[in-house]
Formats: C-alpha cells, structure tokens, sequence
C-alpha cells in the first residue's frame, strides 16, 4: 500500500509540473564576476544593455539545463572547468559573465516532494521519462527568451563600442555547456536579424567554446537552423571548437527521445568543416561539468591536458 501511495504521489507531482510549465519564465540575468585562486567572486549584476560595456577580451560563459541559481552554475560548471584549464590564473582575461537563466526541468517544490533518496527519485524521474519530451521542449522555450535578452546585451556591446576593425573592438569568447550552445546560437542568429549592418561590417564575432551542445547534429548545415551563425565562426584561426561524447547518456537518451534527432554533443557536427574534439575517452557517458570535474581515477590528468590545449588554441590561456 505504501508503494501504492508513493506511485500516486509521484503521478500528482508530475502533473502538477506539467500543468505549470506554461507559467515558466526564464528570468535570464547577466552577472558579472571575478576568477581567482579562491574561486568566484561576485562583482555585480548588468541591470540594462546599456551598462554591458565589456573589455574586448571578455569571456562568457552560458549554462546548461537544471541549475539550481547562478552559483550552483559557478561552483559546477565554471570553476571546476576554469581551475582544470588554468583560466583562473590567465593574464589574458580578467572580465567574465555568466548569462545564468531558469533552466531547472522541474521546480524546487518538486524536487523537495522527491527527497533524496535514490530510490524514490529514479521513480519520480522514471515515470517522468513519458513526458520528457513536453518537459525539454518547454526548457528550449525558455532558453529562446534567454537568448533574446543575451542578444539585447550583444547588440549593445557590438553596436556602442569600438570602430569595426579596431584591436580593441568587442570580440567575446563564449563558453558554453549543453542547451547553453542553444541560449548562445539562438542570440547571435537574432544579433544578425535585428542587426544586419554589423554582420556586413564583418564584425569579429569572437570564439566559441561549444561543450556537448544540445543542438541536433545538423544545425550547422546548410539547411541547420544556425549554420549562418557557424558561417560566422568561420577563419584561419581555430574560433569555433565543439566537443562531444558519443556516450552522453542526457544526449543519447533524454534528447534523442525529446527532439528525435541525433545530438551534436553526443556525435558531432555532421558540418566536418567545424573543428571538433572526440572526448568520450574523458567523459564516457557523464554530461554535466560537476560530473566530468569530479570523476577518480587518472581522468583528472587526461582532461587537464586536453582542456589546456584546446583553452590556448581559443586564446582564453
């Protein structure tokens, strides 16, 4: 009778979130904060467009799904990946930005419904595996209005700062995790609609580290939604770098079965123009940095050494 019990409690608080999904904002904020030999520090959150006035060089980073608030993004995706790579001690960068968006799966309440214990939680996330699809397809909504707030921020950096040409124009890198290539993608294909005359000045874009993105593996195609925004990525220099695990388990399982097409982070860019990195031999099925960064054994050396020669082919190190 108890499982019984459970059963129904998990049923209720399933509908009840899918219910809510709808009500769901992304809440999208642009923090601005410091790396050092402690860790993040906050510095301030860029209120308006008009007060993102970056340093040409700045770095920034866009989180993946189901992080909690801003500093669970920085203490499991940032610094983990910043300390490994040594971008915590670079003298090349000392502005960075987290666009940190609403991108939990499912709502605190629910997750405090659930507990923590396992058993109860892989029932919870197994009987939720029959909406899956309606729950990723709600989380790329709101990653489409985080997109549009981060393409606001860009538009004004691009559009105010130096003259187009200039060593000291605004030439972002962007490191991004999972649907956080979805956030980013989405942007700057909406910075070159509303603002073709930038894309025609041939602004420097920048460079994009793309970590597993929850993409489909044809979107930097001819016919992909964003392969004009990969054109854009094009150069002699290494700006665009996309790494991928063909043992994802998020990607191979939980995207296949929500989007029907295979996931760039799980196989690649199916455009073999772009320059990419097989990392499965690192990550194995894991998905999240918090995963990756924490895994024993001698990955530690292995990913350090491949994080390292990848941040200084982007010149973030």
């Amino acid at each position: 009778m108890r499982s019984m019990g459970l059963i129904g409690t998990i049923y209720r608080t399933i509908f009840f979130e899918l219910k809510n999904l709808p009500s769901k904002s992304a809440c999208a904020r642009l923090i601005r904060f410091r790396l050092n030999a402690n860790g993040a520090e906050f510095i301030q959150e860029i209120q308006f467009p008009a007060q993102f006035q970056p340093k040409s060089n700045a770095v920034l980073f866009v989180h993946g799904v189901d992080y909690v608030d801003d500093r669970e993004a920085i203490n499991d995706f940032i610094q983990p990946l910043a300390e490994a790579c040594g971008l915590d001690k670079s003298r090349r960068h000392s502005e960075f930005y987290l666009l940190t968006w609403n991108s939990m799966l499912f709502s605190q309440t629910a997750r405090d419904e659930m507990g923590l214990r396992n058993l109860r939680r892989l029932l919870f996330y197994a009987a939720a595996f029959l909406w899956w699809g309606l729950i990723w397809r709600d989380a790329e909504r709101r990653a489409g209005d985080a997109a549009a707030t981060l393409a606001e921020f860009l538009e004004a950096a691009f559009g105010t700062g130096y003259p187009i040409g200039s060593v000291k124009g605004f030439a972002p890198t962007a490191v991004t995790h999972s649907a956080g290539a979805l956030v980013w993608a989405k942007a700057i294909k909406l910075l070159s609609e509303r603002r073709p005359d930038l894309i025609h000045q041939g602004i420097n874009i920048g460079r994009w580290w793309n970590l597993q993105p929850a993409l489909p593996a044809s979107a930097f195609c001819g016919q992909g939604d964003y392969a004009a925004v990969a054109a854009l990525y094009d150069g002699a220099r290494p700006n665009h770098l996309v790494w991928f695990s063909r043992m994802d388990f998020i990607l191979g399982g939980f995207y296949r079965l929500a989007r029907r097409a295979p996931a760039m982070g799980q196989f690649g860019s199916s455009n073999r123009l772009i320059r990419q990195r097989d990392v499965t031999w690192m990550t194995m099925e894991a998905h999240g940095n918090n995963v990756l960064m924490r895994l024993s054994g001698s990955f530690f050396a292995r990913a350090r050494r491949a994080l390292r020669v990848d941040a200084r082919a982007l010149g973030l190190v």
